[in-house]
């Protein structure tokens, strides 16, 4: 049996999903980023967290994943989520 075709199709397939993925990955990291640079006062510890966490994914993404479609996706998530969420305002949850 030859199992080159479907070793093909399998490899295109990740070409075209990997970069779905990360653009996933960087919409909610870049969320949960937003949603902890916007608490009520958040510690510096947090904030050095976040920017140190957001720097570590940029570089192993980079250095890890071959392709640079992967990056640039993992990149414009993390950038319209930061953009779509830190300039809406910040709902408080109403305390009773």
């Amino acid at each position: 049996m030859d199992f080159s075709g479907l070793y093909a199709f399998l490899e295109l397939f990740g070409f075209l999903l990997r970069p779905i993925g990360t653009l996933v990955f960087g919409v909610a990291l870049g969320w949960l980023a937003v949603r902890i640079l916007k608490a009520d006062e958040p510690s510096w510890q947090a904030l050095l967290g976040v920017v140190l966490g957001l720097l570590a994914a940029f570089v192993l993404l980079g250095h890890w994943v071959g392709g640079g479609g992967t990056l640039g996706a993992f990149g414009l998530g993390v950038g319209a989520a930061v953009l779509l969420w830190g300039l809406a305002p910040f709902k408080k949850k109403d305390e009773e």
